[in-house]
């Protein structure tokens, strides 16, 4: 299972998504994932705000715990990216998953 580590988020232009850290709950020591939520999620989530960067990160504020649960979901069944995020596993967060 994993916990959110902060309110921070950020746009990652490159691969057109929210990036944000979790924990994984209970491991000693501390293990980080990545998560990214990509900007076609978010739109699809609220279709009636703005795709430029503030109307992203509006539509993910408002749905971040939706996005843990996602996020822990996706986690927990072992769907992790087969590429790392500075040496951390990744899960990306599409359409399929909510």
């Amino acid at each position: 299972m994993l916990k959110r580590v902060s309110e921070k988020r950020i746009c990652d232009f490159d691969r057109k998504a929210v990036g944000f850290w979790m924990e994984v709950d209970g491991e000693v020591p501390i293990r980080f994932v990545r998560v990214f939520v990509t900007h076609e999620v978010l739109s699809d989530i609220d279709p009636n705000q703005a795709r430029y960067v503030a109307g992203v990160l509006t539509t993910f504020d408002r749905n971040r715990d939706r996005i843990d649960r996602a996020a822990n979901s996706k986690f927990d069944e072992g769907k992790t990216a087969d590429w790392l995020h500075e040496g951390h596993p990744v899960i990306v967060l599409m359409d399929g998953d909510f």
